[in-house]
């Protein structure tokens, strides 16, 4: 069974990846979900970041990729989302 979250992985540059999940309370109808999700990472490859997924959260039921691409940039959102991850996993290593 799974959550029907919203989630996907992306490469933001080579060798970076990140997930964003959904939140669990995010609310019905949100004009973006990506405001109510969170975001892990950074990982060496696609699979490093499928595998944290599988050991840590429900599974969502679907996801996008989107691999690296020069015209590709994070918007506002991702930002936020990408350096929050990246400021929780250097505090894990501290």
């Amino acid at each position: 069974m799974s959550t029907g979250f919203n989630c996907y992985f992306t490469e933001v540059t080579p060798g970076e990846w990140f997930y964003a999940l959904q939140d669990w309370d995010c609310p019905v109808g949100a004009w973006d979900w990506r405001e109510f999700a969170t975001a892990y990472g950074p990982f060496k490859s696609m699979e490093e970041a499928r595998d944290h997924l599988r050991q840590n959260h429900a599974n969502p039921g679907g996801y996008s990729t989107y691999e690296w691409s020069p015209e590709r940039t994070p918007d506002e959102v991702e930002q936020k989302l990408f350096a929050d991850a990246r400021e929780r996993s250097l505090r894990s290593f501290r």
